[in-house]
């Protein structure tokens, strides 16, 4: 494929994605049809299939846009295993949180899966792609309470998984209520102590 032709399709594929996460966004999920991408895209719906399989493949290549620097934050993670395992959770959520509140981009596709999204069958392979990042998350915070539990670092009683799922449900009921309420909270501002609000309660005296 010439250089050009290729730039092209790139660019065909950016502004696909860009007009799919816009009206995802605008009227939800099932509201929007492929028909809708591609006039808002200004290509065909035949150039849709062109680059995606179908509404749930072109889905998940919108999530895979924002899913990069997440998984990067959590390899940091398991990358230094000699590091103090709660500034290390500290610092993962903290910066995931400040990522949410400063980039409009993250903002638009984490406001479309928690609220402009109906799980139904046709987003299966999406949702099975979104519960696959889930469960890496849980993992990487439970292999890092591990940690912190062989050090005498963990609260006496609680259990590495348990405390992993905790928190995991703890970030995403802050995300998922600034997503709808961000003027309730300065996010960037205040992300390191709504983590600290959590983690001091795993963390022994």
């Amino acid at each position: 494929m010439p250089r050009r032709t290729k730039a092209e399709a790139e660019s065909t594929r950016a502004a696909i994605l860009d007009a799919a996460e816009l009206l995802f966004f605008e009227h939800g999920v099932s509201r929007t049809t492929l028909e809708k991408i591609a006039a808002a895209a200004g290509v065909t719906r035949g150039a849709i299939y062109w680059h995606f399989q179908n509404k749930a493949d072109l889905f998940n290549a919108m999530l895979e846009r924002v899913r990069l620097p997440f998984q990067q934050l959590l390899s940091v993670v398991d990358s230094n295993p000699d590091a103090d395992p709660f500034s290390q959770l500290h610092e993962l959520m903290t910066n995931g949180l400040r990522l949410i509140a400063s980039s409009e981009q993250h903002h638009r596709v984490l406001t479309i899966v928690f609220h402009r999204c109906e799980y139904i069958d046709e987003l299966n392979p999406a949702v099975t792609q979104q519960d696959k990042l889930d469960e890496e998350a849980v993992a990487v915070m439970q292999r890092a309470f591990e940690r912190a539990e062989q050090t005498g670092m963990l609260r006496p009683g609680i259990c590495p998984r348990l405390a992993a799922v905790a928190l995991h449900m703890y970030v995403g009921g802050i995300i998922s209520h600034f997503l709808l309420k961000p003027q309730q909270c300065d996010l960037m501002q205040h992300a390191p102590r709504l983590i600290d609000a959590m983690l001091l309660g795993l963390k022994r005296a």
